[in-house]
């Protein structure tokens, strides 16, 4: 018997039962399950054909129990965490029908906690811990992670009945980023008890991410003058949120003021600007600290904060000769002094250097150079940008000396440039130069007429030297004669010679314009025309030109060639006999033509006739036929 009522607790039962032939009435418990708050009460119904043969059974306290025209109703008392069937049953001619109803207590949850720090660090491994407690029963409890509003994660409780209520916990392990920031994070409990839904929440956590990547940059000066301010400034690029990076600096253990500024690149800076002073020469440290939330780093700059000394530097004398040697001595006055190096340079050239407050150095003028500077510097030890310097002027003196660029021993020049002979010494020497009675003193143009050997002397109060100097002064041709030998104009037959001379160094070419057709000859150098006979193609124009590598002149000369006696008689009876021929045979044909022009004409075309009968022209025409035309 309890067999079957196990079997038949499992599946519900309808139970038709025939009232009337035309009547159903249906045997049903009104719920296969039921969720009830622990402590409360619920009533159970079920529906039935008749109430006379229905009974209610249940492991739970009954209250009351009611009967209807078609219904049993119990209230029961839910008390127990454990799950209870109730049961609903018919007895009819010895069979017992059974309707379960399954009554199960339940609990909402006390409370829903969301665990997680409000502060995270991009890239870094968080967990977010969800709590849900006092909730029953745990088998239809659903957690959601929510980040923004949206389910990030989500776990069913699925699993065997647990009795009474429990604490249920959920994890969710996520990598921080830049998207997570200014979100909230929040947990939801969703008790699905049949078709009824109870949510949950709890209170939200805004979290903020940040990062921190990179080390702080401190910008200042390394050396830094005593008596000066200087300004230290410290950066920190791509932190985030660059406004909650909080900066701290210091100069040695001195906290110093510093208000962060952020840029418009996102980047954070921080400056401070301080007074360099006598108690803090030497070394120091900068410390630049930046804070974001849980990260801290640091930078370290060391600066070293130095004092210029005084230099003092003197020669033993300010005026020697040639080979001479002068003493220099070099003191520096410091309150460091041994942070400090001196050295000796002698016309830029370092002789001597020492770590020392103090040094003397033997100089000689051995340069033929005037003006000899002397220099003693202190540099600072560990930077050689920084020094101090003090520099003495040793004037050397020394007899003349000729040297080929200030006085050539052979020069070329061109007519109107200038020429100067020049000698090295100092006191700067006097130079003259003189030859055959002219004197060249200082820097002179140059005349064609200089071309000389000269003897120059320079004197100072040291001595005297002198050279001679060869001076060739070159310049462009003149033409100064262009003569014809014998006379400008000649008869035909004659001999004529035209001869160009010229003045110009170097010496002049010559070339020559001569009249179309003429045939000519030169002379071995080309001055000259030779013409050994003279015609009518050697009439015209000769111009000479003379070149030379400054220039050309050039001139010009007519020749007029004209015929003898003898030429001048036959040409002009030729003139007159071709006169006289002309006349003769214009009065004959005149004549003729005048005389008629019919005879000439019958001369000239024999009839027609004639000529038909025999074949020839006749020798004579016979008088009567004659035609006139």
């Amino acid at each position: 018997m309890k067999t079957c009522q196990i079997l038949l607790a499992l599946f519900p039962v309808i139970l038709v039962y025939q009232v009337r032939s035309q009547e159903v009435v249906e045997f049903k418990a009104l719920h296969s399950e039921i969720f009830v708050p622990l402590g409360e009460v619920v009533w159970l119904n079920c529906s039935t054909p008749d109430t006379n043969l229905t009974t209610y059974e249940s492991r739970l306290r009954k209250n009351i129990t009611l009967v209807g025209p078609s219904w049993v109703a119990a209230q029961v008392i839910v008390d127990d965490w454990h799950n209870s069937t109730s049961f609903c049953l018919f007895h009819k001619d010895g069979k017992e029908l059974v309707s379960p109803t399954l009554v199960m207590a339940y609990a909402l949850p006390s409370k829903v906690i969301v665990d997680l720090p409000t502060e995270l660090e991009e890239e870094k491994e968080y967990k977010v811990n969800c709590t849900v407690y006092d909730v029953a029963p745990s088998e239809y409890l659903t957690i959601n992670i929510t980040r923004g509003g949206d389910v990030i994660d989500s776990k069913s409780c699925k699993g065997p009945h647990v009795v009474g209520k429990r604490t249920v916990h959920h994890f969710y392990t996520f990598n921080a980023s830049r998207s997570d920031h200014h979100m909230n994070f929040s947990c939801e409990a969703i008790l699905q008890l049949g078709s009824a839904t109870y949510t949950s929440k709890s209170s939200e956590i805004h979290v903020t991410t940040y990062s921190m990547s990179e080390d702080p940059v401190i910008m200042v000066d390394k050396w830094i003058e005593n008596g000066t301010s200087f300004t230290a400034e410290c950066t920190v690029a791509n932190g985030f949120p660059p406004e909650n990076i909080l900066l701290n600096m210091l100069l040695e253990d001195t906290r110093v003021h510093v208000t962060p500024v952020l840029t418009s690149e996102g980047t954070v800076k921080g400056t401070f600007q301080l007074n360099a002073t006598y108690s803090r020469l030497g070394a120091n440290v900068i410390i630049c600290q930046s804070e974001l939330f849980t990260l801290s780093k640091d930078a370290l700059m060391n600066v070293t904060i130095y004092e210029l000394p005084t230099v003092t530097f003197t020669l033993s004398k300010n005026i020697v000769d040639l080979e001479e040697n002068v003493t220099a001595t070099c003191d520096i006055t410091s309150k460091h002094p041994e942070d400090y190096r001196l050295f000796i340079s002698v016309g830029g050239k370092e002789e001597l250097r020492v770590q020392d407050s103090t040094v003397t150095h033997t100089v000689t003028a051995s340069r033929r150079t005037p003006s000899l500077p002397i220099t003693c510097t202190a540099e600072i030890i560990g930077n050689s940008s920084i020094f101090r310097s003090s520099e003495q002027i040793l004037e050397v003196q020394y007899p003349p000396e000729f040297t080929e660029s200030l006085c050539p021993s052979s020069v070329i020049l061109v007519e109107g440039e200038t020429f100067s002979c020049q000698a090295d010494g100092n006191p700067q020497p006097i130079v003259e130069c003189s030859a055959d009675g002219r004197d060249i003193n200082g820097t002179v143009t140059v005349t064609r007429d200089m071309s000389e050997t000269y003897n120059c002397r320079a004197s100072n109060k040291k001595g005297n030297i002198t050279k001679s100097v060869s001076v060739t002064v070159e310049y462009k041709p003149v033409i100064s004669m262009l003569t014809v030998s014998v006379n400008t104009t000649i008869k035909t037959g004659d001999p004529l010679n035209i001869t160009c001379k010229s003045d110009g160094l170097p010496a002049p070419a010559y070339s020559w314009h001569i009249p179309n057709n003429a045939k000519v000859m030169y002379s071995s150098d080309r001055s000259s025309i030779i013409i050994h006979t003279a015609d009518w193609t050697h009439h015209g124009i000769y111009t000479c030109v003379a070149r030379n590598r400054h220039g050309e002149a050039d001139k010009e000369q007519e020749v007029t060639v004209l015929p003898d006696e003898l030429n001048i008689g036959l040409i002009v009876g030729i003139a007159i006999g071709a006169v006289i021929l002309v006349t003769i045979i214009s009065s004959i044909w005149y004549f003729l033509w005048k005389r008629g022009r019919r005879g000439i004409y019958e001369l000239l075309r024999p009839s027609h006739r004639q000529c038909h009968q025999n074949g020839n022209i006749p020798s004579e025409a016979p008088a009567d036929t004659t035609t006139n035309v």
